[in-house]
């Protein structure tokens, strides 16, 4: 038992300095940003020119490893592609993030981790997901505001949900929110901006809604 223990700790702090050594090295890159807002990273990746949608996909899709809000990157994408463009490139990044994300769940040891340090919620989480109608929950996951949207993929990688529900429910479930910021966006001084906060707040207050009328909130709490 206790050459298990020991094991079980070295394990942890391999991963853990693997995992700090990577996060380090990409925070401390040149290449990083450090936004502080939005325009930072318009103005960073519209200065790659012809490349710069694909440099924005590509943040995008390790932006948990660069540590740095998502909001900046999807209220940056109207601007840089138009409010239409925007919701395809807000709707690719944040697939290939969640991808990303589910990946590290199902062989980045998020398995190991969500059984080991996953605590009550990751727990109900993990539950949630491998119980019927999978679609249905992930899609609830997706639109609803509450949940963190990175701890939620490597959560649905753990627990080896389908790859194609979750790409589904993804896309579909992120798509009001992809709307909503662009049109943020592309409002701000404009006499559109009031609308906007408007639909903003239908985007993420609807689904909360509807998931709090559904009953969807207590299964998850059982």
């Amino acid at each position: 038992m206790k050459k298990k223990y020991m094991l079980l700790v070295a394990r942890i702090i391999v991963y853990m300095l693997v995992l700090g050594a990577l996060i380090y090295y990409l925070y401390q890159s040149p290449y990083n940003p450090h936004p502080q807002n939005a325009e930072d990273i318009r103005k960073w990746v519209a200065g790659f020119g012809l490349l710069a949608p694909l440099i924005y996909l590509a943040v995008y899709t390790i932006r948990p490893l660069l540590l740095f809000p998502t909001l900046f990157l999807n209220l940056s994408a109207g601007v840089l592609f138009g409010p239409w463009w925007g919701i395809l490139f807000v709707l690719m990044g944040g697939l290939g993030c969640a991808c990303f994300c589910y990946l590290l769940g199902r062989f980045g040891g998020g398995r190991w981790l969500l059984n080991n340090f996953g605590g009550s919620w990751g727990e109900r989480l993990k539950i949630y997901l491998t119980g019927s109608g999978s679609f249905k929950k992930m899609l609830w996951l997706r639109t609803v505001p509450i949940f963190p949207y990175d701890p939620v993929s490597i959560i649905a990688g753990s627990v080896l949900l389908p790859i194609r529900i979750f790409i589904m429910a993804t896309v579909l479930g992120m798509l009001p929110g992809a709307i909503a910021y662009n049109f943020l966006a592309d409002s701000f001084g404009t006499a559109k901006f009031y609308a906007a906060i408007v639909v903003t707040i239908l985007a993420f207050g609807v689904p909360m809604f509807l998931w709090q009328r559904s009953g969807e909130g207590f299964t998850l709490k059982k």
